[in-house]
This record gives C-alpha cells, structure tokens and sequence, in this order.
C-alpha cells in the first residue's frame, strides 16, 4: 500500500481582505464573543449604564478614601493598609490605685488588588484599556474604558454591559472590604468612650508615640556620634561594662548610668482611676471586636 498522505493542517481562517467585509468579520467575532445569555439576567442597556455610573461613581469616592492609608501600591498585586487606633484595654494596680488604660496601635492588613489592575478575561482584548494618571498609573481608569465601551454596537453592547457591571460589581466588594477595616477602629473608639464614659482621638501618626529619656537598653548599638543625652559625650566614647555589655556613662563607673538616648515609647490613656483601698470589684461589658 502506498504511504497515506498527511493532512495539512487547517490552520486559523483567512481574514477577508476586502475593508468591509473585515469590518463585519471582526464584529461577528465579537458578537459570537458575547453571544450566551443567561436567564433571569437584565441586558436592558439604559438599566445597565444607569447602575454602573453609579457604582463608578461610588468606588471612586471609596479608592479616594482608602487609598490615603495604602502602601506599596505602585507595584505587586496586593495593598497593604494602615491604621491607627486603640485595640486593647488593660487594668495596672499600684498600691491602692487601680487603673483601666489604653495606648495607641498600629496595625496592618493586606489586600488583593487584582481586580483594579487587570480586566478579566471575559472583558479582556475588546477594547484597549485606558490608566490612569500618576501616581495611580498601574491602576485600571475604569470610568474611560466604560464610556470606550459605550461605542460599541447594541448587538455586542448588552452583553459586555452585564459583563461590565458583574465585575465593577466585585471591585465594589473589594473597596467596601478595605473601608470596613480601616473604620473598624473608629467603632472601636467609639466603643471605649462609651463603655469608660471618656473621650478619645484617633491617633495619628505623629502622635502614636512619645519620646523618652532613659537609660540605653537598645537592643543593638547606637551609631557612634550618637551623643548621651546624660553627660553629652558621643557614645563611641562609652566604654562597655563586661558584665551588662551595657554602654557605661562616661563621666560615672558604676552600671547605674548607663549611656542615656532617647526611646519611643506608647502614650499611655487612662480611662478609668479608682483609689479606693480594699476590694476592687467594677464589671465591664467588653466585646473584642464589632461588626456593626
């Protein structure tokens, strides 16, 4: 028998070469594209543009918010948010004193931000996607690419419109997430004052902690002109107690003066003080955490 012959492979359609008929070949992909519908869903296109102006509009005000707290946004596929609060509350006795306190946090969280950088891929090579401007330009300009979309043909714009939404829709959840979390500290706040009766800002930053004089206890050496805060010698210049290995004050020979820096420390609250001697006994209704 001879030899049979191999099928050349079919290989990918050829694209019409006449303009008009290009034209109405790359729509028919794109309608064939967008072809499925599913029941019970809402292809009415003033509906549809009606409901994602709206939630453009809205994760733009919530971005604007959440965004102040973010971090390494310029890269990566994740967010890290901060914020400042008071997230415990502590008792300290001192003689006959006792004292309910409570000092600044500084707490983070990460969040996934694919969904602000990448179109899915049911959305994804229909149209070219727009950034915006510094330094938010790894950041998806979703109002421009729906307003692209709207010069599509009615045919292929009902389906990418529910496209659309569905995920403006999910980055909606993901920002309402990023915002719950960073006001959760407020309620928390809000919740102590209540609780104690007292009256609490939110820390900033600048304000999350205070500085101190005190013997050197650092857990790594000062840089050498580092000057002591005790007698104003460099702290290169401090000899090191053998025992301690602590930096001993120049001006001093005993452990008890020690090189002097300054350490920040965490301000301290007090929200309640009782000085009644005897038995202490006070019931707090405390929840660790709120959702509401």
């Amino acid at each position: 028998m001879p030899p049979r012959k191999k099928r050349k492979s079919a290989g990918a359609p050829k694209e019409p070469e006449e303009p008009l008929d290009f034209v109405t070949h790359i729509r028919e992909k794109a309608q064939k594209r967008f072809a499925s519908r599913r029941k019970n869903v809402n292809y009415d296109i003033e509906q549809n543009v009606r409901e994602i102006r709206a939630l453009l509009n809205i994760n733009a005000e919530i971005f604007g918010r959440v965004i102040d707290s973010a971090s390494n946004y310029g890269s990566g596929e994740s967010v890290t948010l901060t914020r400042h609060g008071f997230d415990v509350v502590k008792v300290r006795q001192s003689g006959e004193s006792t004292e309910f306190i409570t000092e600044p946090a500084c707490s983070e969280d990460t969040f996934p931000i694919n969904a602000l950088l990448h179109l899915p891929n049911n959305l994804n090579g229909v149209l070219v996607v727009q950034y915006q401007a510094a330094p938010f330009n790894n950041f998806i300009d979703y109002n421009a690419f729906f307003r692209s979309a709207l010069m599509l043909r009615d045919d292929i714009l009902e389906p990418f419109l529910v496209k659309l939404k569905d995920h403006v829709e999910s980055i909606h959840v993901l920002l309402g997430e990023m915002e719950s979390w960073l006001v959760e500290s407020q309620r928390k706040i809000e919740f102590i004052e209540t609780t104690f009766d007292t009256k609490l800002e939110t820390p900033s930053p600048d304000h999350l902690l205070v500085e101190e004089i005190s013997a050197c206890n650092c857990p790594s050496d000062h840089y050498g002109l580092t000057a002591c805060l005790f007698c104003g010698e460099y702290f290169q210049s401090h000899t090191r107690d053998a025992a301690s290995g602590h930096r001993l004050c120049c001006q001093f020979n005993y452990p008890g003066h020690r090189f002097r820096c300054k350490k920040r420390v965490p301000k301290i609250h007090i929200l309640k003080k009782y000085d009644d001697a005897g038995k202490f006994e006070k019931t707090f209704q405390i929840a660790t955490e709120r959702n509401s």
